[in-house]
């Protein structure tokens, strides 16, 4: 497996978890970097550092909770908005797995981009959604085993 960079302070996802969970979707879903925003603090200190490029407009967005992940196709980057997930409020879980969501919405159009897909007359986010929606209800048992989670979880269609 092509190896890239993981940016996470791991309290809500180790490495080895991420890694484990790419490897799922395969090879051709590595980005370059992967940076896991647990908290807006986390957005700031990134983009000081240049791991992020963020204009004012998108960094008020993703500041207010609007952007749950975002890809930036020159640094070959994904980033995962964790405290975007605050619907279940303080659940550990249901923040993971909304985020694996996020970060598998974001694979995918990474991948429709690099390969060119036809979206049959659909957006990308749209095709990105439901793809990230039945990779993580069909992978449920991998993914809950992945993750240390006693029971499995699953995506319905209208989140």
């Amino acid at each position: 497996m092509k190896r890239y960079d993981i940016i996470n302070k791991e309290n809500i996802f180790t490495d080895e978890q991420i890694r484990n969970y790419i490897e799922l979707l395969g090879e051709k879903y590595s980005p370059k970097r992967i940076i896991i925003c647990e908290t807006k603090d986390d957005v700031l200190e990134y983009s000081n550092r240049d791991h992020l490029e963020l204009d004012d407009s998108l960094l008020d967005e993703i500041l207010s909770g609007e952007i749950e992940g975002l890809y930036t196709p020159l640094k070959q980057t994904i980033c995962v908005f964790v405290f975007s997930e605050d619907d279940d409020g303080d659940d550990l879980q249901s923040k993971q797995l909304y985020s694996l969501h996020a970060l598998t919405h974001e694979l995918r159009l990474k991948y429709q981009i690099d390969k060119r897909i036809n979206l049959n007359g659909k957006t990308a986010e749209e095709v990105a959604d439901k793809f990230a929606t039945d990779f993580i209800n069909t992978n449920s048992p991998k993914i809950s085993e992945i993750m240390y989670w006693d029971e499995e979880w699953q995506i319905s269609e209208d989140d």
